[in-house]
């Protein structure tokens, strides 16, 4: 006998509404995708076909880092956790046949919802990725902000050349800064976790660095002058604010 499940994630593929980027952050006038789009988008679904949707930590990693700031010459110390967990995500249908996909969400707070965070990551990127939801965008926006300049490109070239991202400043691998020193390991820290290219990573870095200098989290200056202290907030704004890919702002947007 044919197990249920296939045809039944296929339907349900089929009837998920689009789930658009319809919350917006009042303070920055952000817009993002929320959790509980997601969640209305599925359960009228999943119900109607009789799935339902067990998760299983398969690991849970869990630091406190200290975020310093200085304001009004007072410098403010802020312990976060940061929580990483890995999740198995097993859907049933009603004959017990099931799928299963593991995925990686992060989440950073300075209370006690990191995990919470994190769970709400993972769950919404698992079920992007196995039914497919549409999100009524061909190109994310967020990604479009780089400065990136052009070579030419040789028609009979087998392959284009990669474009040379302007970096904010650059940030060599050996130099004797060692603020660049730390923002060059944490910005290769930050590409490994997101599993990008280093130009993908560079660009992402850049769009975060001006979003963040934008909305007054760090100081409007080339990072090779911050304080070493200006650019642990800075990461530390990386992690908190942005999610795992780094291309989107996380729900709870702040801005100190």
């Amino acid at each position: 006998m044919a197990q249920q499940i296939f045809g039944l994630i296929s339907q349900a593929m089929k009837k998920v509404d689009a789930v658009g980027k319809d919350s917006v952050n009042e303070q920055q006038k952000y817009k993002f995708r929320g959790i509980d789009a997601v969640y209305n988008a599925l359960n009228p679904v999943m119900s109607e076909l009789g799935l339902f949707i067990c998760p299983e930590i398969i690991e849970h990693r869990r630091e406190e880092r200290v975020s310093e700031s200085t304001y009004n010459n007072q410098t403010k110390k802020t312990v976060l956790k940061y929580s990483i967990l890995t999740i198995k995500y097993t859907v049933y249908a009603p004959d017990g046949s099931s799928v299963s996909c593991t995925v990686v969400g992060e989440g950073m707070d300075s209370g006690d919802k990191a995990s919470n965070k994190a769970m709400s990551v993972a769950m919404k990127y698992a079920m992007f990725q196995l039914l497919m939801i549409p999100t009524e965008e061909m190109v994310d926006p967020d990604v479009e902000t780089h400065v990136v300049t052009s070579s030419a490109i040789t028609p009979s070239a087998p392959t284009q050349p990669e474009a040379v991202v302007e970096r904010v400043p650059q940030l060599p691998d050996k130099c004797d800064n060692p603020v660049l020193i730390f923002l060059a390991n944490e910005r290769e820290t930050l590409r490994k976790v997101r599993g990008m290219t280093k130009a993908e990573n560079n660009t992402l870095w850049n769009t975060q660095v001006k979003v963040l200098q934008e909305s007054g989290v760090i100081p409007k200056k080339p990072v090779a002058e911050f304080t070493q202290d200006e650019a642990a907030h800075m990461v530390q704004a990386m992690y908190k604010n942005f999610t795992p890919t780094g291309t989107v702002l996380k729900d709870d947007w702040e801005t100190a």
